[in-house]
């Protein structure tokens, strides 16, 4: 198991909306929220990949503006790796563009 907390942000017009729709995804607990528009979540997912697609679709709702983790544990996960059980993948968030450079 792994248990990620996030604050994600919008705006503050949006607070009500984006809870509402944070606690109907698989994992996602609302725990607050201020009146600036951020809410403070906990996910519970089986692994690091599963939790970063939870992430990523926290992160494609409308009105989401940031989506920033506080803490992360995954002890189980960890176990697992260091016994050759599991290797992990890189958890990047949202995709980069590679920068291209041309020769002057």
């Amino acid at each position: 198991m792994v248990i990620g907390g996030f604050v994600v942000q919008t705006l503050p017009g949006e607070r009500n909306v984006i809870v509402e729709k944070l606690t109907s995804l698989q994992g996602v607990e609302v725990y607050g929220a201020d009146k600036k528009g951020n809410i403070v979540t906990v996910v519970e997912a089986d692994s690091s990949d599963a939790l970063g697609e939870v992430v990523k679709l926290m992160e494609k709702l409308d009105d989401v503006l940031n989506v920033g983790m506080t803490y992360m544990n995954m002890e189980d996960e960890a176990e697992q790796i260091a016994s050759g059980e599991n290797t992990p993948r890189v958890f990047t968030g949202r995709k980069q563009k590679q920068a291209s450079f041309e020769a002057p």
